[in-house]
């Protein structure tokens, strides 16, 4: 059984931890340079790979060759090449992530190759900077340190009249997965009224948890704050939209720290120009580093950071643990679990 990782320059040390696999017996542990011949990097790089998929780029003959004599591929962030499949030796793509944008699904699926991603790892971290961007926005401590720093001392904000204690308020939650269970629990222990949309989690097991089961209407119309923790599919892309915000209070606050295709850009944009609602708060965006010229640059009502939720110094180490309990159980049980493709 041949395991390939793949690591990058920032990375390639720690992906070395996975030869730990070769304790099984006939487990042999290769690790490859990621190729792929372009030039963006980075954020740039990270960003075209979540839009467009693996294929979008060119790689090396030698890369896609070690990928394609692999039985497992392991990777965190390089994208894995659906030509890799065409020789049938893969039985499985390790992505140490939540999402799985590494790996076209639909060719994965086609060959036979198992993806398997690491599930709930950024719950903890994101939780916390969702919350953090809640208490930010709505008691305004990024916007009086703004101002602070240009020497302006006062309370002249533009919701100060509006900018309620978390106790007693209506906290909408979109999405009750792992982050978003996480985050409905802090606000459930700052005594605020949590409502729940979430067609995939059942309307019972909601209410047990002393939550409010909503449509999505219900709740834009309903709550004081909304957070929004789906994931990005086809049929999630523009789950808020400008008849979301129609039915939102005046002074209502947005949260989004799941991806910016989740709320339509444009209909966010014209809630917050024409003050439809209280404000927002952003740590994903269509476009990644934002341009000077984006226009959430200099509205008062927003409070918008450089896609940090996810980043903490441990995340590594929490990622790498459940990617590694799950190869090693496949080795000594025979058995995958966190697939995403059954």
């Amino acid at each position: 059984m041949k395991v390939v990782v793949i690591g990058q320059s920032r990375n390639a040390q720690k992906m070395a931890r996975f030869k730990f696999l070769e304790q099984n017996p006939g487990v042999e542990v290769e690790m490859v340079d990621e190729c792929v011949i372009e030039s963006n990097t980075g954020l740039l790089r990270n960003h075209q790979l979540e839009r467009m998929g693996p294929d979008s780029f060119e790689y090396t003959p030698e890369y896609i060759d070690k990928l394609a004599s692999a039985n497992v591929i392991i990777t965190a962030m390089a994208p894995v090449p659906s030509a890799a499949f065409d020789k049938g030796n893969v039985e499985a793509v390790c992505i140490l992530r939540s999402g799985v944008e590494n790996v076209d699904l639909d060719k994965a699926n086609a060959a036979g190759v198992k993806v398997i991603n690491a599930p709930g790892r950024l719950a903890v971290p994101v939780s916390e900077y969702t919350v953090g961007l809640v208490i930010a926005e709505m008691k305004n401590i990024a916007r009086s340190y703004a101002r602070c720093a240009q020497g302006i001392w006062d309370n002249k904000l533009p919701n100060r009249t509006y900018s309620i204690n978390l106790k007693g308020a209506s906290v909408g939650i979109v999405g009750l997965g792992a982050v978003g269970s996480r985050v409905a629990k802090v606000m459930d222990a700052f005594e605020a009224n949590v409502l729940v949309y979430d067609p995939y989690v059942p309307q019972e097991a909601i209410t047990a948890k002393g939550y409010k089961a909503l449509s999505l209407e219900e709740l834009c119309a309903e709550a004081d704050v909304i957070c929004v923790h789906f994931r990005l599919t086809e049929e999630s892309e523009n789950l808020i939209n400008a008849k979301h915000f129609a039915l939102m209070k005046k002074t209502a606050f947005i949260v989004n720290t799941a991806r910016a295709g989740l709320i339509e850009e444009a209909a966010l944009l014209d809630a917050l120009r024409e003050h439809k609602i209280g404000g927002a708060a952003l740590d994903v965006f269509h476009q990644e580093p934002l341009p000077k010229e984006n226009p959430y640059v200099g509205l008062d009502n927003c409070t918008w950071t450089s896609h940090l939720a996810g980043d903490c110094s441990n995340i590594f180490d929490i990622t790498f643990d459940i990617v590694a309990e799950c190869v090693d159980k496949r080795f000594k049980e025979g058995v995958w679990t966190n697939v995403v493709n059954r």
